[in-house]
């Protein structure tokens, strides 16, 4: 039995909804209209019996530079992708685009400039795009397919596709891992009674390490290391405090965090002032992060497999 999820989408609130989802066959084309921002997409798709379907156009008719990817599915499939910001006129717009499959890599397209982001599902298909748009591609999300394994192990390890929180300010963009096998290390960046910014080591199903990109500004002055020791250590849940930043009472971000595993308390980093805010208590482990950032780190949740 498959799943379905719908990831996002990210990006700005401008333009109207589009989506766009495979019928009953593959991804094999899209075509990438872009400038200073990605301006348009058009996407295809094939059936099993070969029949070709397009899509509209996503997105208005400027542009100055055109690309067109083909897939040779079903042997090549997507698996990512990642994106860029940026305020563009009135509006928050994509300005950028990078795509993966199971072969190879993408692009960027676009002004690989501006806030970065990037989405991973472990185990998962992109089958279909959705988002908003009007002059250009204003935000993008996913639609995903998730294909049990025949021991249906799926239900015990599959995460939402967003977990519990984000806890703490509205400030910044979203941003999401996705969920992994794992977590082997964390690093905060700490300072001035705040957490300026996080990156964190997962371990994918494969075993493979893999970086998230760094979530949050430049500062910090202290940086805080916390290696798990997987096969006998993990997650399970966090806590911390989050508040006014620099004196305003209008934009708060994460004053503080605390991690807690199976075996330890890690923390608190930052300063425990502000609003308090704690995960699940539930048995599980936690497999991914989600939340927003900016200049720091605003706002954090968690993707939690659930025992």
């Amino acid at each position: 039995m498959e799943e379905f999820l719908t990831v996002g989408p990210w990006g700005g609130k401008g333009g109207n909804p589009w989506s766009f989802e495979e019928n009953n066959g593959g991804i094999i084309g899209m075509k990438i209209v872009h400038g200073d921002v990605i301006d348009s997409i058009t996407f295809k798709c094939g059936d099993e019996y070969g029949i070709l379907q397009h899509s509209k156009k996503v997105g208005g008719n400027g542009g100055s530079k055109t690309n067109e990817i083909s897939l040779n599915w079903p042997e090549e499939y997507l698996t990512s992708f990642s994106w860029t910001t940026v305020k563009y006129g009135a509006n928050i717009v994509i300005r950028s685009l990078s795509f993966k499959t199971n072969k190879t890599e993408y692009g960027p397209y676009g002004t690989k400039t501006g806030q970065p982001f990037s989405h991973r599902m472990e185990g998962g298909v992109i089958v279909g795009f959705h988002g908003r748009a009007g002059d250009n591609v204003d935000a993008i999300g996913a639609y995903v397919k998730i294909t049990p394994k025949e021991d249906n192990t799926l239900k015990m390890v599959l995460p939402v596709p967003r977990g519990p929180g984000p806890w703490g300010g509205h400030g910044g963009m979203e941003w999401d891992d996705g969920v992994f096998l794992a977590i082997r290390e964390l690093h905060l960046y700490v300072g001035d009674s705040v957490i300026h910014a996080i990156r964190v080591l997962y371990e994918r199903k494969d075993g493979e390490p893999v970086w998230s990109p760094k979530h949050g500004g430049d500062g910090g002055d202290q940086i805080k290391t916390i290696k798990l020791e997987v096969s006998k250590e993990f997650l399970v849940r966090i806590a911390g405090f989050y508040g006014p930043v620099n004196g305003s009472n209008s934009f708060k971000a994460l004053r503080s965090i605390t991690f807690y595993t199976n075996k330890a308390k890690y923390g608190p980093f930052g300063d425990e002032i502000g609003h308090a805010f704690t995960s699940s208590v539930a048995a599980g482990k936690v497999v991914g992060f989600h939340g927003r950032s900016g200049v720091y780190l605003d706002a954090i949740g968690v993707h939690m497999e659930y025992f």
